[in-house]
């Protein structure tokens, strides 16, 4: 049955894993970083991000690879997670384990990120481990558990800044379940304060910069549920403002949670340990939302995944014949979704950046202009170096926020110009945009890249003929040659 159940697994991993769009920004800079030679800044490029460094360390081997490899790399850790789960359920019973790798084995979340190229499923495999081994520490006191706790620890804080979190609840947890302080405790403590001091400080003081585009609202926590427990995705990126936000999406979340909602409560009451970990836990997310230093994203909480999975299966089991209903219902709106246009495998990742190297390999332009990102991002899918490129980025954007126009100004008579614009962060007209230029709630990028794609595309109107517009995923590419 378990062999079923990962070989299930498996199969939705990898349909669709080769994703037409190419890698997209998260992606590419885990790519980049990880393709960076030790000798030649790989550490500096390390300290330039706002998480840690191991998965960069996993990932390096592969960073000569194509797409489709280095996205199998995030598959493999997602598949392992499935008999680890199980493991951990088969602590209470071999029925819940059964259960809880049936959970891991379908949910849509956890095949959404075994696809990309980030560390958040290399991170679910570790906190599934600290899980399995934090419920075998409080039930036998034995080195092996001790060391495996440890690793596990160390694993997470080394992968996620937001593990610490996480880690250090379920560290207290542990203390006041075993009514003292043992070797695990001692040894973790240090390890986290050691690796804090080091890395810590450093990130902790980027991460509010590196996380600009969104503000904290009540929807995020009901995404964090529906993310967790249906097969549509919303808070993967940034939430709506409402929860019901599209009808037909709606039906399969509300669907999917009418049939965990019981079974999670019930879960609670037979977990009360755990599932105080994971409140604090997204307490402490609220927090530093509210106060501006993260954007509230279901995927950076995803330590508290593994308990959840294991909260809901011991619920299902625990309301027994309804709970089977349940349980079978719940598998069958998961396993039914993966035939609706919106599962999560189906996904287009819209910023891919093989979408305007496509684009720009088709109209073959004299001059390339780059707004948001440099040039050297897309030299993955495309080669530059017969062109003269330009760009106005997050880096030099205050150099043309009067006249972003005037980086137009060596583009030559009769020369084919290409501007690439990421409609993501540049859609505001200008109108708004001089109505809201002091308001602090909207981020400036949004503000500042709109104004530039505004004042561009009214130069190309202005004083370009031979007009095309390509519009692609989350791209608008501008394509005119000077009169």
């Amino acid at each position: 049955m378990l062999f079923f159940i990962i070989f299930l697994g498996l199969l939705l991993r990898l349909t669709f894993i080769n994703k037409p769009e190419g890698l997209w920004n998260d992606e590419y800079v885990s790519w980049y970083v990880a393709n960076t030679p030790f000798n030649s800044g790989f550490w500096e490029e390390v300290l330039k991000q706002c998480h840690m460094p191991l998965y960069y360390l996993y990932l390096k081997p592969f960073s000569h690879c194509s797409d489709l490899i280095l996205r199998l790399t995030s598959l493999i850790p997602g598949v392992l997670a499935i008999p680890v789960m199980y493991l951990a359920g088969k602590e209470f019973s071999k029925k819940i384990g059964l259960i809880a790798a049936s959970i891991t084995s379908v949910l849509s979340f956890l095949i959404y990120y075994s696809q990309e190229v980030r560390f958040y499923s290399l991170l679910f495999l570790f906190t599934t481990l600290l899980l399995l081994f934090t419920i075998r520490l409080l039930k036998t006191n034995s080195k092996l558990n001790i060391t495996g706790y440890i690793i596990s620890c160390a694993l997470i804080v080394t992968t996620h800044v937001l593990g610490i979190v996480f880690v250090f609840f379920n560290t207290i947890y542990i203390i006041y379940k075993k009514k003292k302080i043992t070797a695990v405790i001692l040894l973790t403590g240090l390890f986290c304060a050691i690796l804090c001091c080091f890395w810590g400080i450093n990130i902790l003081r980027m991460l509010p910069a590196s996380q600009w585009w969104g503000n904290f609202s009540y929807t995020n926590i009901l995404f964090l549920f529906s993310d967790f427990f249906s097969p549509i995705l919303t808070n993967n990126v940034n939430a709506p403002p409402v929860f019901f936000y599209h009808k037909a999406k709606s039906v399969w979340m509300i669907l999917s949670l009418l049939t965990a909602i019981i079974p999670f409560a019930a879960g609670i009451r037979k977990l009360k340990g755990l599932s105080i970990v994971c409140l604090f836990t997204i307490l402490v997310m609220s927090i530093l939302s509210i106060t501006g230093k993260i954007v509230f994203i279901t995927k950076y909480s995803i330590e508290i995944l593994p308990a959840f999975i294991l909260i809901l299966s011991l619920g299902f089991n625990t309301i027994k014949k309804t709970g089977i209903i349940l349980f079978l219902l719940f598998l069958s709106i998961h396993t039914a979704a993966f035939f609706s246009p919106y599962y999560v495998t189906k996904i287009q990742r819209s910023e891919g950046h093989k979408i305007p190297a496509e684009i720009l390999k088709h109209r073959n332009p004299d001059c390339i202009v780059f707004t948001y990102y440099e040039p050297d991002r897309f030299l993955r899918y495309i080669d530059l170096t017969c062109k003269n490129t330009y760009f106005i980025s997050k880096i030099n954007r205050h150099e043309y926020k009067d006249n972003p126009a005037k980086i137009l100004n060596n583009i030559n008579k009769g020369q084919l110009v290409s501007v690439i614009f990421l409609d993501s962060v540049s859609f505001f007209n200008e109108n708004f945009i001089n109505l809201n230029s002091n308001n602090s709630k909207i981020p400036e990028m949004f503000l500042t890249f709109s104004h530039i794609k505004n004042c561009l595309i009214k130069e190309l109107d202005t004083n370009y003929t031979n007009y095309n517009v390509d519009t692609q995923g989350a791209w608008t590419i501008i394509t005119a040659e000077k009169k």
